[in-house]
């Protein structure tokens, strides 16, 4: 990515949020990376009307703000503006002539991810139809983090859904939501000029004084490549399992499942105090839930395991953090670390990131069976743990730091993770040392 320019005042110039100007500055540390690029692709079964998804794909991204904003300095500021022209496009590719046309198209879409970045100057999106037979399409959209985070994608996607069906039925497309990110930005100069902000921050200011280099599974140096991953689906029971275990715990799922990371981290590294960073959405009860963009949050969860107490009062403490953490989590973590001195530098409060999807990730296209698949997820400082339930199953992947974890080492510490939870259902009053010697590295 080429330095940002100085360029003459525009009434159009925007401040960035601080979920994208987390982005912004990661990506200036790594100019050259392309781990930023994010991409979902969405398998659509059946007789489809190409037109119809054309129209639905072409005015749905064209709506969006976020991905066509462009960035520059003013006055020391970076700032952002939107793209008035938006000529989107659809390209077609047809493989119904190539003897295994989905990996073809698999591996196009990997191969697109190497596009160069420049948030200056490129736009901050692809998006691309494969054509694998006369029954099955693939679509690719392919976005940089600063412009969407996974619940953007999912707000994209059902409504290119939504105009799609419309378009089949031969019904009036229902008119689409204000897109644009002035509302949001307004709703953040609120909170920054609030008493909660500044409770927020002083709490953060505590919660991270005298915080410890998080802990890793590796000692090695991470790089600013692609991540290397290692994706799982689990049966579809594992969900209630989970669910019931949390409440046998006196908690739910998600506390439970990160006590299970916690010990999972002791176990495979003999850590004593673990800090996961939580993604969060912070849509909630704020104009985010209904604008495609870049709002997630994380924060981090600094946690002891004393290896001698039950897993059952392991799961306990994860819970009350939780707890203590959830009335401050609007207050962004890139915040966290300007306040800490920490921009314009790689270090970072936590060690793995923990994302939890309990969103329905369903989309009804009229006519045709539709399901999303994960092709990239962003960077990976080192450890990214995504959780989703599904409907035929969980999906239960980690996406490594490439520098930091060969394959076989990856695939080592996903194999002792789901080991460790499925000991941790069936026997939560165990020590946490009796479940980490039966997944110890």
């Amino acid at each position: 990515m080429s330095a940002v320019r100085e360029r003459p005042f525009s009434a159009t110039a925007l401040p960035l949020t601080a979920p994208q100007y987390g982005m912004w500055a990661a990506q200036q540390l790594d100019p050259g990376s392309n781990a930023f690029w994010t991409a979902e692709a969405v398998e659509l079964d059946g007789p489809l009307d190409l037109d119809a998804l054309r129209m639905a794909i072409e005015t749905t991204l064209a709506a969006c703000d976020a991905l066509h904003m462009r960035y520059w300095r003013l006055d020391g500021d970076v700032v952002q503006s939107p793209r008035s022209a938006r000529a989107v496009q659809l390209p077609v590719v047809d493989l119904r002539g190539h003897a295994d046309p989905a990996r073809v198209a698999w591996n196009a879409m990997h191969a697109d991810l190497r596009a160069p970045v420049d948030l200056d100057l490129h736009p901050l999106y692809a998006s691309t139809l494969f054509r694998i037979d006369d029954q099955r399409h693939l679509w690719h959209l392919r976005s940089h983090h600063i412009a969407l985070d996974g619940f953007g994608y999912l707000l994209l996607i059902h409504r290119v859904a939504e105009v799609y069906s419309a378009l089949r039925r031969g019904q009036p497309v229902p008119a689409g939501r204000d897109w644009s990110l002035q509302a949001l930005l307004a709703e953040e100069r609120a909170y920054r000029a609030s008493a909660a902000c500044a409770k927020d921050r002083a709490f953060w200011t505590g919660q991270l004084q005298h915080a410890p280099p998080p802990a890793r599974l590796s000692s090695g140096e991470p790089d600013d490549g692609a991540p290397r991953s290692s994706r799982r689906r689990l049966p579809a029971g594992d969900y209630p399992r989970w669910q019931a275990a949390g409440r046998a715990c006196g908690m739910d799922w998600a506390a439970w499942l990160i006590a299970c990371i916690a010990a999972w981290m002791h176990a495979r590294g003999g850590h004593t105090e673990v800090t996961p960073g939580l993604l969060v959405m912070n849509r909630l009860g704020s104009v985010a839930l209904g604008v495609p963009c870049m709002a997630m949050n994380v924060v981090p969860l600094r946690l002891r395991v004393d290896a001698n107490r039950s897993f059952r009062e392991l799961a306990t403490q994860v819970a009350a953090t939780m707890r203590t953490i959830r009335p401050h989590q609007r207050y962004n973590y890139e915040w966290m670390r300007i306040d800490h001195g920490l921009d314009g530098t790689h270090r970072q409060f936590y060690g793995p990131v923990v994302n939890l999807l309990p969103f329905d990730r369903g989309f009804v296209f009229e006519g045709l069976r539709s399901q999303a698949h994960p092709v990239a997820v962003g960077p990976a400082d080192d450890l990214d743990l995504t959780v989703s339930p599904l409907a035929d199953s969980v999906r239960f992947d980690i996406e490594a730091n490439a520098g930091l974890y060969d394959e076989a080492t990856l695939r080592a510490h996903h194999d002792a993770l789901i080991a460790l939870v499925a000991s941790a259902a069936r026997s939560p009053e165990r020590s946490v040392a009796a479940l980490a010697a039966e997944v110890a590295a």
